[in-house]
């Protein structure tokens, strides 16, 4: 998300979210994993892209929601499938 860590740690604590929250304030990683296109705000703000990424920053899954009557938003099950047989695809969890 690339909205300031304030606004963030707030909502997360009206939420209730207590896991680690990042924020993106300049923009770079969503650039840097395309993540700036798939958007209601081409260039602006990031869509709900979700991506994968191993411990050598390499993003090795990515799921984008780019159309109107689709949820904003994918659920864990499908998740959870979606990555699963991308794995066996691959061959196993990567390395790093």
């Amino acid at each position: 998300m690339v909205d300031p860590l304030e606004e963030l740690e707030a909502e997360a604590a009206r939420l209730g979210i207590t896991s680690t929250v990042a924020a993106d304030e300049d923009r770079s990683v969503s650039e840097a994993y395309d993540a700036m296109q798939a958007s209601m705000h081409p260039g602006v703000k990031p869509g709900h892209t979700f991506v994968l990424v191993n411990k050598g920053g390499d993003m090795i899954w990515r799921w984008d929601w780019i159309g109107h009557g689709k949820p904003m938003y994918m659920e864990v099950d499908e998740l959870y499938k979606d990555v699963s047989e991308w794995l066996k695809k691959a061959g196993g969890p990567p390395s790093s």
